[in-house]
């Protein structure tokens, strides 16, 4: 699939996840507009940046969140209220839209669907990393393995492909870390299907999912999970 410039008027049924990709080197003008309708909460976590480039990455995830929310809802960025729930993962009050936000590196991602819980990720490619070890410690003993047996050439692209389909998942669920990292398993290797393998310790819990791999750019790794089968997948590129 390929990212495409968005309709004017969206419509989001059940049974649709869109994902949104945005690129964050956006013109000063833009960054002032998309912070004007930040809350003072966000306007005040946004300060407490110590580097001026994570501060305006921040400032800009937010406000497009905003922007590209109230194009679903008819209404103004500005006059959108979150709540978050005992983890952490914001909702809007009042509508039944479900989304989530990710930026790594110079990508934001942002998935919204309705009635489907869901969760995104990106993640900025790094090959100066011990990935090995990292999977140890962090995947599941499967996947830590299956990281082992790839060729030395697809190991960058199957650590990151894991990390990236893992966080989606866990962050659709809204749980934050109190899920587990190796409670459940997904397919790590390129060129081969996106799976969620197995899930611990409800096994069915598996075949009740959608995880799908995005391809953000070359030097970024993306997935997106829905709770849901037979979704259909839009991705919409903010920039164009």
């Amino acid at each position: 699939m390929t990212w495409s410039r968005p309709p004017d008027n969206l419509d989001l049924q059940p049974g649709q996840v869109d994902v949104w990709r945005i690129a964050l080197d956006l013109a000063p003008a833009t960054v002032k507009n998309l912070e004007s309708a930040l809350s003072a909460d966000e306007s005040q976590r946004a300060a407490r940046f110590h580097f001026p480039a994570d501060r305006k990455r921040y400032i800009l995830a937010h406000g497009c969140l905003r922007a590209i929310l109230a194009r679903y809802l008819n209404c103004e960025p500005a006059q959108l209220c979150f709540s978050t729930n005992d983890y952490g993962k914001p909702a809007l009050e009042g509508h039944d839209l479900e989304f989530n936000l990710s930026h790594s590196g110079n990508f934001a991602l942002i998935a919204i669907a309705r009635g489907h819980k869901v969760g995104v990720d990106v993640e900025h490619i790094r090959a100066n990393l011990d990935l090995e070890l990292l999977a140890e410690r962090f995947f599941s003993p499967g996947e830590a393995a299956e990281l082992a047996g790839l060729p030395p050439e697809q190991k960058v692209a199957g650590f990151f492909n894991g990390w990236s389909r893992k966080e989606a998942y866990i962050k659709a669920h809204g749980l934050g870390l109190s899920m587990p990292l190796d409670s459940f398993d997904v397919s790590l290797a390129p060129f081969e299907p996106v799976v969620l393998r197995a899930t611990r310790p409800d096994e069915n819990e598996a075949a009740r999912w959608t995880l799908s791999s995005l391809h953000v750019d070359p030097e970024h790794a993306g997935a997106v999970a829905a709770a849901g089968k037979n979704l259909v997948l839009r991705l919409w590129d903010w920039n164009t």
